[in-house]
Order: structure tokens, then C-alpha cells, then sequence
């Protein structure tokens, strides 16, 4: 069960296992082709931070942050199950090849840990949280050195819960004096998560348009029927494809089977991998297949008023409110936000990032506009305000710890007048 890409996998993922502070390069995703592979359920990268070329006299006074939470268990228990009922029934009737008794072998071992656990927030991911805030504290001194006024707030999800609680731990190990409000509340779901059918903004309109009764999904399900060819994996794993057909939906199985493989690499049990049960275009297409429905419903979709970027503005609302309040005050301050990939992918889109808010012809072209490998575990997005004492306040943005720039007028390298991004956002 363990080809080059597996072995690949086992390699990058044992450190996880004992990440320290001291080993961020443990959180390394792998080549450019796995990470598209495992779309958002890649491993948070490894990168260096770069403040850019500060101009001369300002100096860091406020962060404003919204972070995805860490690397997770599978988002529904119910795919965990549906591949070990169709293993197992297979394996004692008999009707699996080699691979496929062995991919039944590897998965019988590590079912029970995983068995239960949908959407938990694994130890891997609460390595990364505890990396990023690290990395932030040594970033910017002359914030955390100066007796800032810190707040987290995360959504109600346990996964965003545990991820600001590893956040602010950290911090607290930097700096045991820091002070750090936390709150889980629903009454920031408005902002946090503008999606959530908790949000008040939400309509029955957005709920239905993200359900199984969405109105594209047909189209959908009859370009990914005409895109996937199940037989060659089918042939892999079982010795009798008919037998097969009637134990299970096919393409159901394998999209399973592909979501608990692109998973595996972010939870304790790395060292066993299913990614080489797939052959490499078969990867590409599953992923491709994610990959859209994101685009549909938090990206620019193919409507005239897509719904996903009209509602993350509600998030881009309160960060610009937040900022301006944090401007006027003596102290700096840090508001950390902890939320979820759609609510970033939503946000890009709004703000026009690094080529999110361009427009896709049909399904087989989203993969070439929308990539959403680009949204990791652990995801991050830092708005950081400069001050100056002789002229306007500054802003610059970073995507997962590396400097982006905006569709605005820079003053230097990527650092823009606050009063512009307002003029731009606040529209």
C-alpha cells in the first residue's frame, strides 16, 4: 500500500507527530502537485514571514486576523463508516485483489481511531495554531511589547474552539503576562461565519443553494459523471467489478475513499496512507470535483449575483470597524478571529485577491481560475495597521504569513493609505 507518493506522504507527515516550536519546516504541504491534490485539506505551509520594505516612521499598532481552523478528522463520520462497510463486506466475501486486501488491512488498523471523531480538530492541527501565534508574537514586538489589548473570538464548532484556545496559548508561553479575552458566542456567527444558518443575515435561499437540493448540483452531478471513470479503480480493488457495482454506489465510494486518504496526512495516524490507490489523474479530477463546489457557492459562481462574496462582506465590515476603533486608541491591540476555508474563500473573492474574483466559463474551467489548495488547513489572513506620527496611517496585508497585495495604489511595496482600502471596501 505504500507507492512513491505514499511513502512520500509517511515522510512529511511522522514529524508531525512530535512537532515542537522549535521544527516549523514539519509543516511543510509536500510538491505543488499533492497540495493541489488535497485541496483544503493540505498541510498549513511552511513559510517565512516578510513584513516588506516598512516605510520610514510607521510603526505596527493593530492586527486584525481571521484564521481557518487546523488540520481536522473527516467532516462526517458517515464516510468513515461507508468505506469500512464496503472494505469489510468485500474482504470476507472474498472479493478484493492484493490492493485491495491491503488497503482493507491498513484501513482496519487505524478505523478505530478514527471511527467518531468527524470534524475534530486532530494534534496536528493544533501544532500549526501554536506555530502561527509564535511566529506572530516574534513578528511584531513592538505590539506585544507594549501591554496590548488582546481578543479572540472563534465560532461555536469545537475544531474553532480548540484552535483559538491553541492560538492564545501559545501567546500566553511567549508572554505569560498577556492578557487574552476569548469567547465562543453566537452572537458573533454574523461576522465569524455569514454562511452559518445561525447568522441572521442568512437567507432560506443561501441554505438551500449549499444543500443537496441545490439547484446546480444536477448539472454538477452530470459533469463529474461524464469526468470520472470509475472502472479502472474499481478493477484495482476488487476482483469482481460487478460484485462491486451492487455493494456500492461507485463514484460514491471512491469520492469517500479520496476524502479519507487527502485527510489522513492531518490526523495522528499519518504514517498509513491510501493516496496510492489512486493514480494521479484520478487525484486531479476528485480534487477538481471539490474544487467546484467551492467555487459555487462561496466563489463568483456562474450567476450574476453570487452569493457567497455579497456575504462576506459582513466579515469585511467588522474587521474595517474594528481597525478604525483600534486606531483611535493609546494601546495597540490584536483582534484574532477564528472561523472556517469558506468564509476565506468568500473573502478573497469580495476583495478581489490574487485572482479570485475571476470568472469561470463553465465547470471544466474553474480548476484554472479557483484553486482551492490555495486555502490550507490552519489558513490565515492578517490585516496589520501602521502608524505614523507625521502622516496617514498605512495597512498591509498578509496571506498565510506572506505579504499580498491589493488592487490599490502602494505607497512603497505593497503597504497602502487606509483611507483608500476604506474609500474601496466600504463600498
Amino acid at each position: 500500500m505504500k507507492s512513491s507518493r505514499a511513502i512520500f506522504f509517511l515522510i512529511i507527515s511522522l514529524p508531525l507527530l512530535s512537532c515542537t516550536q522549535q521544527s516549523y519546516d514539519c509543516l511543510r504541504a509536500g510538491t505543488p502537485q499533492l497540495e493541489e491534490y488535497a485541496g483544503v485539506y493540505r498541510l498549513y505551509p511552511a513559510m517565512e514571514y516578510d513584513r516588506g520594505d516598512v516605510p520610514a516612521g510607521y510603526e505596527p499598532v493593530h492586527i486584525c486576523h481571521y484564521g481557518r481552523h487546523g488540520s481536522r478528522y473527516i467532516l462526517f463520520d458517515s464516510q468513515y463508516v461507508h468505506v469500512m462497510r464496503v472494505l469489510s463486506k468485500a474482504h470476507q466475501d472474498g472479493k478484493l485483489t492484493p490492493l485491495g486486501e491491503d488497503t482493507y488491512s491498513g484501513y482496519a488498523s487505524v478505523y478505530p481511531f478514527l471511527e467518531g471523531r468527524e470534524g475534530e480538530l486532530s494534534q496536528v492541527g493544533r501544532a500549526q495554531h501554536k506555530l502561527i501565534a509564535k511566529r506572530m508574537h516574534e513578528e511584531y514586538p513592538e505590539i506585544f511589547g507594549k501591554d496590548p489589548r488582546i481578543t479572540a473570538v472563534s465560532t461555536m464548532t469545537t475544531r474553532t474552539i480548540m484552535s483559538m484556545g491553541a492560538f492564545c496559548e501559545s501567546l500566553k508561553e511567549e508572554d505569560p503576562s498577556l492578557d487574552i479575552f476569548q469567547e465562543a458566542s453566537v452572537r458573533n456567527i454574523w461576522y465569524l461565519n455569514p454562511y452559518s444558518s445561525s447568522s441572521p443575515n442568512v437567507t432560506p435561499e443561501d441554505l438551500v443553494y449549499k444543500s443537496i437540493n441545490a439547484p446546480w448540483r444536477p448539472a454538477f452531478h452530470e459533469y463529474i459523471d461524464s469526468l470520472v471513470d470509475t472502472e479502472p479503480f474499481l478493477d484495482r480493488l476488487f476482483a469482481d467489478k460487478v460484485y462491486a457495482e451492487g455493494l456500492c454506489h461507485p463514484l460514491d465510494f471512491m469520492r469517500d475513499l479520496y476524502s479519507v486518504a487527502v485527510h489522513m496526512h492531518g490526523t495522528e495516524q499519518a504514517e498509513v496512507s491510501f493516496m496510492d490507490v489512486f493514480t494521479d489523474e484520478e487525484l486531479a479530477m476528485l480534487w477538481e470535483c471539490d474544487n467546484i463546489t467551492f467555487y459555487i457557492e462561496k466563489g463568483l459562481d456562474f450567476v450574476d449575483s453570487p452569493r457567497g462574496p455579497e456575504l462576506a462582506g459582513y466579515m469585511l465590515r467588522e474587521m474595517i470597524s474594528t481597525a478604525d476603533a483600534a486606531l483611535q486608541q493609546e494601546r495597540p491591540s490584536v483582534a484574532l478571529r477564528f472561523g472556517h476555508d469558506g468564509c476565506l474563500m468568500g473573502l478573497y473573492t469580495m476583495m478581489g485577491l490574487e485572482g479570485w474574483n475571476v470568472k469561470a466559463k463553465d465547470f471544466s474551467d474553474v480548476k484554472n481560475v479557483f484553486q482551492s489548495w490555495r486555502i490550507p488547513m490552519a489558513a490565515n489572513m492578517q490585516l496589520v495597521l501602521w502608524n505614523s506620527a507625521s502622516a496617514e496611517p498605512l495597512v498591509s496585508l498578509y496571506l498565510n504569513e506572506s505579504i499580498c497585495p491589493l488592487p490599490l495604489e502602494p505607497v512603497g511595496t505593497c503597504f497602502y493609505k487606509w483611507s483608500d482600502f476604506k474609500s474601496k471596501y466600504e463600498k
